[in-house]
């Protein structure tokens, strides 16, 4: 049965982008801590980890409160270890970003990506944002947040083994725009991204980066259209989606002009081929939808965020997208 979640807020964005350029709760287990400090590049190819993974990851299976040190703060995010885990086998990373005026476990049980992604064999970390919201900072500059994933890939690869060719990153409204951000960087070694509600390139971006994008054409938050007005920036308008899609497509070397087919009721799927390196840009448009996760199994209030889908699950394409992504393009 669906949960009903009435906090308009969960997944409000606060990016300002204009048309002329963009600018705890404990589960199960026992909360790990981490005694990382700062960033440290990811030296691991493949995995090295060695076959003992050691007290902090012995019985933390499921999505469990941890806290890592940033540069002396102290940043809480969950962590969902696969019952498939084997030390010495290389395990894939995602990252799941919740939106501004969410947090972690919102984000959990909206996504669904700790308790699928675990199911397919991830390790799927769940980050919370100061203050509910992500810090995008300007270009060339990076914030508290990018460390913080950084941060995150090193101490999880010290731990478990990752494997560094496939790190991936999604999020929804303000957590896709970090998400985006985050995929963009080349420190982050991002395999491929799933971008929800948001799909700016707010910053240069070392491309091509393989990109699955989910968004309604009614979304009341993050206009769909061009030039569309929404409660992201008041009176701003915004660059529309398929306008976002094509800089993607440009970005990996995709052919112009998408091929366009409908796979399921109310869903346009826009495909960008001939893309450098294998890489791929793909959107999917909710016909009606609103500023939410398509096929989410928690329902939010359709009068301040629209309607959801269930169509098509945003989760399940993500995941099928990074599995046909095992490593970045390029």
């Amino acid at each position: 049965m669906a949960v009903r979640v009435v906090r308009p807020a969960l997944i409000a964005v606060a990016v300002a982008v204009l048309v002329a350029g963009c600018s705890s709760d404990t589960a199960s287990g026992a909360p790990g801590r981490s005694s990382l400090t700062g960033a440290r590049a990811l030296s691991i190819v493949g995995c090295t980890r060695p076959a003992d993974p050691g007290p902090t990851t012995s019985a933390t299976f499921g999505d469990v409160v941890q806290h890592v040190d940033v540069d002396g703060t102290t940043r809480a995010y969950r962590l969902a270890v696969p019952a498939s885990y084997r030390p010495g086998r290389p395990t894939p990373l995602l990252f799941d970003f919740h939106g501004s005026g969410s947090d972690a476990v919102q984000q959990s049980a909206y996504s669904q990506l700790p308790e699928r992604g675990g199911a397919a064999g991830y390790l799927v970390v769940t980050p919370d944002a100061i203050g509910g919201n992500w810090d995008l900072a300007a270009p060339g500059t990076r914030t508290g947040d990018q460390q913080l994933v950084t941060t995150l890939e090193s101490d999880l690869a010290e731990r478990y083994c990752v494997d560094a060719d496939r790190i991936y990153a999604a999020g929804i409204s303000l957590g896709s725009e970090f998400a985006a951000i985050v995929a963009c960087d080349p420190a982050d070694r991002i395999a491929a991204v799933g971008l929800v509600a948001a799909e700016y390139l707010l910053r240069p971006c070392h491309g091509p980066v393989p990109v699955v994008a989910f968004h309604g054409t009614a979304d009341p938050v993050v206009p769909y259209a061009n030039g569309g007005l929404g409660r992201s920036v008041p009176g701003i308008p915004v660059i529309g989606v398929e306008q976002n899609l094509e800089a993607w497509a440009r970005l990996d070397g995709c052919r112009p002009g998408p091929a366009v087919t409908s796979p399921a009721a109310g869903i346009v799927r826009r495909s960008w081929g001939g893309c450098h390196s294998g890489s791929a840009v793909i959107l999917y448009s909710v016909i009606g939808g609103g500023h939410t996760w398509p096929g989410s199994p928690v329902v939010l209030s359709a009068a301040a965020l629209g309607d959801t889908t269930e169509s098509i699950s945003a989760t399940g394409v993500m995941l099928d997208f990074f599995r046909a992504h095992p490593a970045r393009a390029g």
